[in-house]
């Protein structure tokens, strides 16, 4: 089998400064089929979601291109790996 690799970040500064503005996987994800990410703000509610491109790219605002207002937010992100053995195959972070 391979090995598999998907790390996000706990945190990014989405201020147009050239360093840190998007939120996207450190180094290389290795062997992802695909990535469904949702973000949701202190209260629960969904503020972002994506699904396909394992590098995500989230730029810190709405689905809907409004931008969200420094604070904590939560990440849901299930990510489906080629593996040989299909119950390995997703993991959620």
């Amino acid at each position: 089998d391979n090995c598999p690799a998907y790390t996000l970040p706990n945190v990014f500064t989405p201020n147009s400064d050239g360093q840190n503005d998007t939120f996207q996987p450190m180094n290389c994800p290795r062997f992802v089929e695909g990535v469904r990410f949702v973000v949701y703000n202190r209260w629960g509610v969904k503020v972002f979601e994506h699904e396909g491109d394992a590098l995500i790219s989230w730029s810190g605002v709405t689905t809907g291109g409004q931008a969200l207002p420094s604070g904590t937010y939560y990440y849901e992100a299930e990510v489906r790996f080629a593996r040989l053995s299909r119950n390995d195959q997703t993991q959620t972070y």
